[in-house]
């Protein structure tokens, strides 16, 4: 694609997204507010980022993109992407596919017709798990079929049974990801220049070899690389078989899909995918003010990242990158994706706990 229409594209988004933000700046004292606004900042945030953007800006002034960020330029098939790779200890938490099948085949209500009333009869009666309804009156043709699909050990379509009969919240379905082994797992998480229909400017992907996260970040260094960078993450996440994101099946795979289409790419992607959201949310809703990824972060895994950029400024960061050339808005940018990729294992980890106990 011709480098100058996208050239001009990008100096007009960096004046869009100057003039017109996609979040609104609340005090800290108004939080009552914050449950109406689906993207808010307070103001003690919003003025710490402002802040940080003018020491970057200055510490780094005239220094070149090699210099400042730790990576290299990579030639793809479609275009240069600039790659950022690093990695972090994390607590060892490997999945358990015997006890999560264990669990699975003791929960009688996967069995259609098996609502939370009969369930207590039938267990008084003395059906503990699936496999005691083979030969029920009534049930043994539905406790059937959940046995052969418990049996043939597909991730996906144990997963499905589950969704149908409990909901995408469900322990069941995390259950069902566990008949994946470790190094099967990609995290996805991207940074865009806004919600809807603007280009990515950082993809992050990351696994979990042996306890250690490795996280490549493919960075857009200029919008008219943006269709490199995104081939060249594509064909990352075709590595794997199972595709964890946080929100997610909302925004980062819709998003994604969007960009390749653009492109004219075709979109391979792994078969299985576990979005944390809906299952962080049934499980600590009740505990946490809200279910953003910070705040499960600090108030379930007791993780602090500090100054960590606010993910509605990042726009505007790249956007300070891009009309002055200078590097240093990107640091914060890389930080704060890494920082939700390794957060999403130690959320996996920590739902392991819970799951295979509920």
């Amino acid at each position: 694609m011709d480098s100058v229409p996208l050239g001009r594209v990008a100096a007009r988004l960096a004046e869009t997204i100057d003039e017109h933000q996609e979040y609104t700046v609340v005090e800290n004292d108004n939080i009552y507010r914050t449950s109406f606004i689906d993207r808010h900042l307070f103001s003690s945030e919003y003025g710490r980022a402002r802040s940080l953007l003018t020491e970057l800006l200055a510490a780094h002034d005239g220094a070149d993109l090699e210099e400042v960020v730790d990576g290299e330029s990579i030639d793809g098939p479609l275009g240069e992407t600039w790659v950022v790779r690093s990695s972090e200890q994390v607590p060892r938490s490997s999945p358990a596919p015997g006890a999560a099948l264990e669990r699975l085949h003791q929960d009688l209500r996967l069995v259609h017709g098996v609502g939370p009333a009969l369930e207590t009869r039938l267990r008084r009666r003395g059906y503990g798990a699936i496999g005691d309804l083979r030969w029920h009156r009534r049930l043994a043709p539905a406790a059937r079929g959940v046995l052969d699909t418990l049996d043939g050990a597909d991730p996906t379509a144990i997963a499905r049974l589950c969704t149908e009969r409990h909901g995408a919240s469900h322990p069941g379905v995390f259950l069902a990801t566990e008949l994946y082994g470790e190094d099967e797992h990609v995290y996805l998480d991207l940074e865009t220049l806004g919600l809807f229909s603007r280009p990515v400017i950082l993809f992050g992907i990351a696994r979990l070899r042996s306890g250690i996260v490795e996280v490549e970040q493919h960075l857009v260094t200029d919008l008219d690389r943006e269709r490199g960078a995104l081939a060249a993450a594509l064909a990352a996440l075709g590595d794997g078989r199972l595709l964890v994101s946080f929100n997610g099946r909302a925004f980062d795979v819709p998003y994604l899909a969007e960009r390749a289409a653009y492109y004219g790419l075709p979109h391979p992607a792994p078969p299985h995918h576990l979005d944390l959201l809906p299952i962080s949310r049934r499980c600590w809703r009740d505990r946490l003010s809200d279910c953003r990824l910070g705040t499960i972060e600090a108030g379930v895994l007791g993780h602090d990242r500090g100054d960590d950029l606010p993910s509605a400024m990042v726009p505007e960061f790249y956007a300070a990158y891009q009309r002055t050339g200078n590097p240093g808005p990107l640091l914060p940018v890389l930080a704060h994706n890494r920082e939700d990729l390794v957060s999403m294992v130690r959320i996996v980890a920590r739902l392991r706990e819970v799951c295979h106990a509920a």
